[in-house]
């Protein structure tokens, strides 16, 4: 049984413990406003269905066997079993019940029993007395750290709090928790030079006083040079907190992309804790989001790690997937939940009345149309272990607003533990290919082949390919990084039960290893590719959960943001951005951009959020267990719009509405030499969720050449347009002409009021 890669401090724990109204047509039309005004706050019977199923199937669960999550509750039962306890039993109880304190939230009272169990082994003759003791120290190191980030990261919240190197403004008013953390880690590191965890903790808690470099031991500290050395760019601030968009849970996915239909993108985000609230942020084109998730019918609609939307139905409105489960094993037998957007401002849950119901953990999907009928199917990437037998699956959409799973005779075989799955086209014949990341084994990719079949129809890539690795695979995506028309593939790799993120990144600084590194595969264009991270500068391990990639600068070639962590509480590592320097290299510009944050980082979301030409990001923060908890980010891109650029909304007619799938191919011409610069419409990584607005930065380029669509349909259809103006939103409809969209840019309020909890 695998589960998300175990944390010092869990291991004790983890030992111890309505088919109506679906058929639709391409044009449908959106109810009346009064209709809409009617329904604002109601959820509809099969969404409340859905809550009910979900809540019982929890409540059936063994709570103490259950990792990561029921922390409050263990912590409960373990109250209760230390009353009755005595001995070494009631020792190990306390050992076990002040970490699940930490993973509760309960700092102060976690703390306070773990001093209480030091001094009682240091007045005891124990067995393995001086390792207990040095463990028992490092628990209460992080916990004074954590209680650090908890009185000022979270309850003195600024929006530099906890970005690297800790700036000023960051820098902690209650000083106690770092101070104490201080005291423990100089302890520890006396009596093992050598632990990398406590090397690295003692840098971030002296930062977090204003006190580094000069009080870190120069055999401890990490260069200055480390953080100096980033590239430098303008800052990007957060501004989440002024926009009433920093939901502060745990990890989950997002979706940036226009789901009222009124141009603008709109963000919703999720968080992975069986009771945690979806969260609908609706954009009101003026500065600011209102908070719409008890008028979209979604209060009680709770987890998901990931989310995955797109328009699965072509009636014209934005839909999503909520993927729960994953990491849990026996305990994910939870079901996904197929969200429909009714053109109203609400959603219902259709999942079961779409044939979507199954109960297999996962927290990756990606939707394509495999038979380019014009209609989106779903792959779903399950987690596969002896315990679990849960194998992919292969929705294929019928068109009536009902899939069917065609995974093994589509070919679909493969098991894995599956943590990443990816859509492109790797041999330029527009049938969507897939790439699975396994985190427990060799990846794999399937080469599409239903033009050869006339069925939908998958084979496994021979591994001459050389796309299977790295071992300890997570998030992955396709984009074309070089521009040379080829889409090449990203995956990146994750931290191990012996290594964590933090002993990674400090091995990379003292020795340069580049073990744990992402990698990237170049596409050679003969249905080959070539691992080119170390040439294209990507050498320092990164353990990336969630991810995105965008345009920061609008030079036309694709950067890509990093969200890092795991588990544990040690692993308070900084969140990477890399900016492609000409499709040739990536340079570092984490610190100089503002990127370091190093709270737990997941889906990311790139996005126009407020029209002015630029991407915007989206960040959902925050770890595993219940006390692990942490705001959402917004960054404000203050630098792109200074090339040009164009945002393109594409719509499908034989294509599937959304025109996932579709390839823009733009060319222009700069510094009087002609370039050409490829984008495809999705929605990017596998733990993220871009703007399906393909939002291409242009350079210096004061024209568009010449701009050709290739429509993801079994006929082909493309569109050329010639002499196209810069720096305008546009949509352009299948067989159609280009209609400028007319969606002004706005500033960002300096303070959100109003808005609803």
């Amino acid at each position: 049984m695998i589960f998300l890669k175990h944390s010092i401090f869990q291991i004790s724990i983890l030992v111890l413990f309505s088919f109506f109204c679906l058929i639709s047509c391409k044009n449908k039309e959106a109810v009346s406003t009064d209709e809409a005004i009617s329904k604002k706050g109601q959820k509809d019977n099969a969404t409340q269905d859905m809550i009910e199923d979900i809540k019982q199937r929890i409540s059936a669960f063994n709570i103490e066997n259950v990792p990561y999550v029921f922390n409050n509750k263990k912590v409960s039962i373990l109250e209760q079993k230390i009353q009755s306890a005595g001995g070494n039993e009631r020792l190990n109880l306390l050992f076990t019940y002040g970490l699940e304190l930490l993973n509760a939230g309960k700092t102060e009272e976690s703390i306070a029993v773990l001093s209480q169990l030091l001094q009682l082994i240091e007045s005891k003759n124990v067995q393995s007395k001086s390792e207990l003791l040095y463990y028992i120290k490092k628990q209460l190191a992080i916990a004074y750290m954590r209680k650090a980030e908890q009185d000022n990261c979270i309850a003195n919240h600024t929006n530099e709090s906890c970005i690297i190197p800790i700036s000023p403004k960051a820098q902690h008013i209650l000083k106690e928790g770092s101070q104490q953390s201080i005291k423990f880690l100089n302890e520890l590191l006396a009596l093992n030079p050598n632990d990398l965890e406590c090397q690295y903790l003692l840098n971030i808690a002296h930062m977090t006083l204003g006190q580094y470099p000069e009080k870190v031991p120069i055999k401890y500290r990490i260069p200055e040079s480390h953080f100096s050395n980033s590239t430098k760019i303008e800052p990007f601030p957060d501004i989440a907190a002024n926009l009433g968009v920093d939901v502060n849970q745990l990890s989950g996915g997002t979706c940036v992309d226009d789901f009222n239909g009124d141009g603008y993108l709109d963000i919703i985000a999720s968080s992975w804790n069986f009771e945690d609230q979806i969260r609908y942020f609706e954009n009101d084109q003026m500065g600011g989001f209102i908070d719409r998730t008890n008028d979209a019918g979604l209060e009680g609609v709770t987890g998901g790690l990931n989310l995955r939307h797109a328009d699965f139905d072509n009636d014209g409105h934005l839909d999503f997937l909520i993927l729960r489960g994953a990491w849990l094993s026996v305990y994910g037998s939870l079901p996904n939940s197929l969200m429909r957007n009714n053109g109203d401002g609400t959603f219902s849950d259709v999942t079961k009345a779409s044939g979507l119901y199954s109960l297999n953990p996962t927290q990756t999907a990606v939707w394509a149309d495999v038979n380019l009928d014009g209609w989106l199917d779903l792959f779903i990437a399950n987690e596969w272990s002896e315990a679990k037998q849960s194998f992919c699956e292969l929705f294929l959409n019928n068109g009536d607003g009902t899939f069917k799973n065609i995974a093994k005779e589509a070919g679909i075989t493969v098991p894995g533990y599956f943590k990443g799955v990816a859509s492109g086209d790797v041999n330029n014949d527009l049938y969507p290919d897939f790439y699975l990341s396994d985190y427990d084994g060799l990846n794999t990719l399937y080469i599409n082949t239903t033009k050869e079949t006339g069925k939908p129809s998958f084979k496994v890539a021979d591994k001459k390919v050389g796309v299977s690795n790295p071992k300890l695979s997570f998030p992955t995506w396709f984009f074309d990084y070089n521009n040379d028309g080829f889409e090449d593939i990203f995956v990146s790799s994750y931290s191990s039960s012996e290594v964590l993120p933090s002993e990674m990144l400090l091995r990379n600084i003292k020795t340069q290893t580049s073990e744990f590194r992402p990698l990237l595969y170049q596409n050679n264009g003969d249905n080959t590719f070539t691992e080119v991270s170390l040439k294209t500068n990507l050498t320092e391990p990164v353990a990336t959960m969630g991810c995105n990639f965008g345009d920061l600068d609008n030079d036309g070639f694709l950067d890509f943001y990093l969200a890092t962590g795991d588990p544990d509480f040690f692993s308070i590592v900084p969140n990477k951005m890399y900016r492609n320097v000409n499709g040739h290299s990536f340079e570092d510009v984490t610190y100089s951009g503002g990127f370091g944050h190093i709270q737990k980082g997941h889906a990311i979301g790139f996005g126009d959020l407020d029209m002015d030409g630029d991407q915007d990001i989206y960040a959902v923060m925050g770890g595993a267990v219940e006390g692990d908890v942490f705001r959402n980010l917004l960054f404000e891109n203050p630098m792109g719009n200074k090339n040009n650029w164009i945002n393109i909304v594409l719509e499908g007619k034989q294509s599937n509405r959304s025109a996932i799938g579709a390839k823009i191919i733009i060319t222009i011409e700069e510094n009087q030499k002609e370039r050409k610069i490829y984008n495809t419409v999705d929605s990017g990584a596998s733990f993220g969720g871009n703007s399906l607005m393909a939002e291409i930065g242009l350079g210096k380029a004061t024209r568009i050449k010449k701009l050709k669509i290739k429509w993801p349909h079994n006929t082909k259809p493309i569109s050329i347009f010639n002499d196209v103006k810069i720096n305008q939103h546009i949509k352009i409809t299948e067989g159609g002409a280009i209609q400028k969209l007319n969606l002004p840019e706005f500033s960002f309020k300096k303070k959100m009021a109003g808005h609803q909890h």
